[in-house]
């Protein structure tokens, strides 16, 4: 790797992200104690009811997420029913539930707002499970599974690869007869994931998983470590990006009166009831947890009224898809090395186009000239922008002013209708195209696409360091994408499918250059549309691919007393 592409790789990012400091967190909405009765499951303002018993049956990577440094992905296939009935039982006392994770996260929030530091004063390792289709055969029956709603869950990932756009050629590497795990060979009947803050808890934490399991008729297929990357590269995947910055807020109130997406617009602003803090809108939670109130396709101040039918069992739990994704570095910064000579600009300038933010995590829709990292470190302001409208400016609740917040001091996004800041078919406006309208009719049908993203990267980092050996280029790296959802077909396949992959929807304007794949008779060629200072559009054809699919699953991730309950027993 060498030239322009491998100088701005090695230079990413000059300093650490200037991170929000001195801030009190205001305390929890406190309902009365009227109000946080259950009553038909709302809290006071109609919110969902998060009570103690669903608190502690839903599990933790589902509602609120790990989000640890460290991850351990078990992939595991069952060889005596029996005895992974008595493994399954010994597992549900270990799995983390919602109010755990909650609790931790909370306290880790408020304490990084005051320090600053992203590194937690406590520890914790917490534990996640999931079930594939396969599984469900073998523990519960051919019944059991036909009663799952999903069908690309019944089929499974592998059945349904080349839908996805991955290569119909056995011999690509992206082929699921290629895959290191999921594909063809074999697709796992259980996920079970570890994370902590700690390597080494999380090491011993899965070797006794898999120890015990052994013991049971439950074998490892595979294991995949990652990691958080280091540094000021901390929070970024391996093209460099920071990830994982925009994440829908999920409405609800736990037992105790705290709101799951805390609220720190000022009331009487009309969006504080749309969304969360600036740029994060409220999702009600059945988009992402069976059984509870799903959002409405054309107001999203009411859940909707149809529910779909739910077995009891799989009641408050979340389908589950990792993808396994590898990532060719060199060639995507190659790439951006070229295309930014062809268009007269910088190659870190046309990546970020690519991906919609700058390698900071600063929105280009904020900051179209050059990367900003104090809008960056800004969780209230970084999110806050759209994309055909100009943004309005917000005002934060009177609690998080009082609390240290100074307001939104950055420069506000300007309407970009035609993709002259963002261009259209930029990853984050593909996947998600905000306040624009789409094939689908209002943004509002936005909102029933939206996942809970649960990724972490693999491999050792490339970016950032100078001269890297031959034997660290060509090091294994990539991705661990991981999304919980209600619906795989409505919510990840859609996406993929109907906008990524597509160079004409969501709007016009060619593939998402980062995960987009087309295969046409085996022509995987993509293009991706920048629009030039005259306002015209000019067409960039991509040759390469640098996301390729190496394995992974749909699975279902059940409520924690289904898995020592339901799923044990004969």
């Amino acid at each position: 790797m060498s030239g322009e592409g491998a100088e701005a790789l090695a230079g990413l990012l000059s300093g650490p992200v200037e991170r929000l400091s001195g801030i009190t967190l205001p305390a929890s909405t406190q309902f009365t104690e009227a109000s946080r009765s259950l009553l038909g499951g709302e809290a006071e303002g109609g919110e969902p009811l998060f009570d103690a018993a669903m608190t502690a049956e839903i599990q933790g990577n589902v509602i609120p997420g790990f989000n640890k440094d460290h991850q351990r992905f078990l992939f595991l296939a069952i060889d005596d029913v029996w005895g992974a009935r008595a493994w399954l039982q010994w597992l549900a006392p270990r799995l983390s539930s919602m109010r755990e994770v909650l609790d931790f996260r909370r306290e880790f929030r408020r304490e990084r707002m005051l320090s600053g530091s992203a590194d937690p004063s406590t520890t914790a390792t917490w534990t996640a499970f999931a079930i594939s289709a396969s599984g469900i055969v073998k523990l519960l029956g051919e019944e059991a599974l036909a009663e799952m709603g999903d069908e690309a869950f019944r089929q499974g990932m592998a059945a349904r690869s080349t839908l996805l756009g991955d290569p119909a050629q056995p011999g690509h590497p992206g082929h699921r007869d290629q895959w290191r795990v999921g594909g063809t060979a074999g697709e796992a009947d259980f996920l079970v994931t570890v994370a902590a803050d700690k390597p080494e808890d999380a090491e011993c934490a899965a070797a006794e998983i898999v120890e015990t399991g052994a013991r049971s008729g439950v074998r490892m297929l595979f294991e995949q470590v990652g990691a958080n990357l280091p540094g000021v590269l901390s929070g970024h995947e391996h093209f460099g990006f920071k990830d994982g910055v925009s994440q829908p807020g999920i409405r609800g109130v736990t037992e105790d009166g705290e709101h799951l997406a805390p609220r720190y617009l000022d009331a009487r602003n009309p969006h504080s009831r749309i969304f969360g803090k600036a740029g994060q809108p409220l999702i009600w939670p059945g988009q992402f947890v069976l059984g509870m109130p799903r959002q409405h396709p054309a107001d999203p101040l009411v859940p909707a009224e149809d529910e779909p039918t739910v077995p009891d069992w799989a009641k408050h739990g979340s389908y589950l898809v990792c993808r396994r994704l590898e990532q060719d570095v060199p060639a995507f910064w190659d790439f951006a090395a070229r295309a930014a000579a062809e268009h007269g600009t910088t190659t870190v300038h046309f990546a970020s186009m690519m991906v919609g933010r700058w390698p900071s995590g600063a929105p280009l829709s904020r900051s179209p000239e050059a990367d900003d990292l104090r809008l960056a470190g800004d969780e209230f302001a970084n999110s806050h922008f759209q994309f055909d409208d100009d943004t309005r400016s917000w005002t934060p609740s009177k609690e998080l002013v009082e609390g240290g917040y100074r307001g939104d001091r950055h420069p506000r996004a300007k309407a970009d209708l035609f993709g002259q800041a963002c261009p259209v078919a930029g990853h984050i406006r593909k996947v998600n195209p905000r306040d624009s309208g789409t094939d689908f009719g209002a943004p509002a049908d936005t909102f029933l696409r939206l996942m809970l993203r649960r990724g972490i990267p693999y491999g050792p980092a490339l970016a950032g360091v100078e001269d890297p050996s031959p034997e660290l280029v060509a090091a294994e790296r990539g991705l661990m994408f991981v999304a919980h959802m209600a619906s795989i077909e409505d919510q990840f396949e859609f996406v993929t499918r109907r906008w990524a992959n597509s160079p004409h929807q969501p709007n016009t304007g060619g593939h998402d250059p980062v995960i987009g794949q087309s295969d046409v008779y085996g022509d995987r060629r993509r293009t991706f549309e920048v629009t030039s200072a005259s306002g015209d559009r000019e067409a960039v054809l991509v040759d390469r691919e640098w996301v390729t699919a190496t394995g992974g699953g749909y699975f279902f991730a059940p409520a924690i007393s289904a898995v020592g309950g339901r799923l044990a027993s004969a």
